[in-house]
């Protein structure tokens, strides 16, 4: 399970520093591709496998399906330097609006890449304790 957060610098490269406990979980690589309210989802690439053989399934004719791939057909391979680093392409650096600093988080089957001024922003609008306690019963927790 991936869990935890760290605040980690983009350098002039357009690469950072992937924590080291979330190595492990790319040791085959990686799939990095647009998320869900502005960040970056990094899968290891045995989930996303899993995810794009769903998305394989999707008819032509569903367009909920197909705006989901076309979400995620932005995205692109990628693995792990030997100095931890993964490169996020220009195009996905653009949609997360990253260059400096940046969140890593660890969100269970994923990694989130945010930059920290969205982040924050995310967090101030979702993590209201209003909020957190309304969604987490309907989760039953």
């Amino acid at each position: 399970m991936l869990t935890g957060e760290v605040e980690h610098q983009l350098d002039d490269r357009g690469r950072v520093a992937v924590p080291r406990p979330y190595r492990d979980a790319m040791a085959h690589g990686g799939f990095l591709t647009r998320g869900w309210y502005g960040c970056l989802f990094l899968f290891p690439w045995e989930r996303w496998r899993e995810i794009e053989d769903r998305l394989a399934t999707v008819r032509i004719s569903d367009m909920k399906g197909d705006i989901v791939k076309q979400f995620f057909s932005g995205g692109s391979e990628v693995f792990i330097d030997r100095q931890g680093r993964v490169t996020i392409p220009a195009a996905l650096r653009e949609y997360a609006r990253i260059a400096g600093d940046v969140v890593i988080r660890g969100v269970v089957d994923r990694v989130e890449i945010w930059s920290k001024e969205r982040w924050q922003a995310h967090q101030d609008e979702q993590f209201a304790p209003e909020s957190i306690t309304e969604k987490a019963a309907a989760l039953g927790i």
